[in-house]
């Protein structure tokens, strides 16, 4: 690539400052039409919002990076885990409909931290029924089942 060229995706600004290109892409991932997935991309990265009809406003739930094929996840243990059986629950529809995704990079407030194949939850993650409405459909891990993936402070370099 010669000096006076820009690479595709990225643009400047009228600053002259280097700016990436960035496209927002919708999907329904409910029968009725009422909740929404966004994905804003760029060449690098992906961050996937859940807009639900229930809620006014948008929620980041994670972020792709295409080089490593790997969601990342940071989650309240308050707030996300089930109590029931101490479980996380993964969204079915970003992991059923993708194929740019093959690892699930799950970390929280707890110092816990797993890298979960997306297979291993496709197969092993168990739907659970909610009588509230609400909630989009999910698959569940419990904390013993997650065990067998979790990196230790030794093995992780984001530390």
């Amino acid at each position: 690539m010669s000096k006076n060229r820009t690479p595709i995706g990225i643009t400047h600004n009228s600053f002259g400052v280097l700016k990436r290109n960035v496209v927002i892409r919708q999907f329904y991932i409910d029968e009725k039409g009422e909740d929404l997935l966004i994905v804003k991309s760029t060449d690098v990265r992906r961050a996937l919002y859940l807009k639900l009809f229930s809620e006014t406003k948008k929620r980041l739930i994670g972020t792709v990076t295409r080089s490593t094929k790997t969601i990342y996840f940071k989650r309240k243990r308050s707030i996300h885990l089930f109590r029931k059986n101490s479980s996380y629950g993964f969204n079915d529809y970003i992991l059923r409909n993708q194929d740019t995704i093959d690892w699930v990079d799950l970390s929280d407030d707890c110092k816990c931290h797993w890298k979960i194949p997306v297979k291993y939850i496709m197969e092993n993650g168990k739907y659970l029924t909610f009588s509230s409405v609400g909630f989009e459909r999910q698959r569940f891990l419990t904390l013993d089942e997650l065990e067998q993936f979790k990196i230790h402070d030794y093995e992780n370099r984001r530390i």
